[in-house]
């Protein structure tokens, strides 16, 4: 049986991917190494949440959507328009 990966771990690698970013571009703009940000997405550590408003604003994403199911985040957003 396959192991999910943690929905922080899964939305973010998600995100950057969809906004077509390299992960070495998310570690040096939030001043981390590039393995380190690498290891946080294949979930080995965890995000420090200083990073997150640095995470979030480079994302262009809400904290809901880095930290809850998208389809949650979606239906949340769509309850608030």
């Amino acid at each position: 049986m396959m192991k999910e990966k943690p929905i922080v771990q899964n939305n973010l690698k998600q995100l950057r991917k969809t906004r077509g970013i390299q992960q070495k571009f998310v570690a040096k703009s939030i001043g981390i190494s590039a393995n380190y940000y690498c290891q946080i997405e294949n979930g080995h550590r965890v995000l420090p949440t200083k990073y997150l408003p640095k995470i979030r604003e480079l994302l262009g994403v809400t904290l809901d959507e880095i930290f809850f199911d998208n389809k949650i985040a979606k239906r949340d957003s769509n309850m608030i328009a």
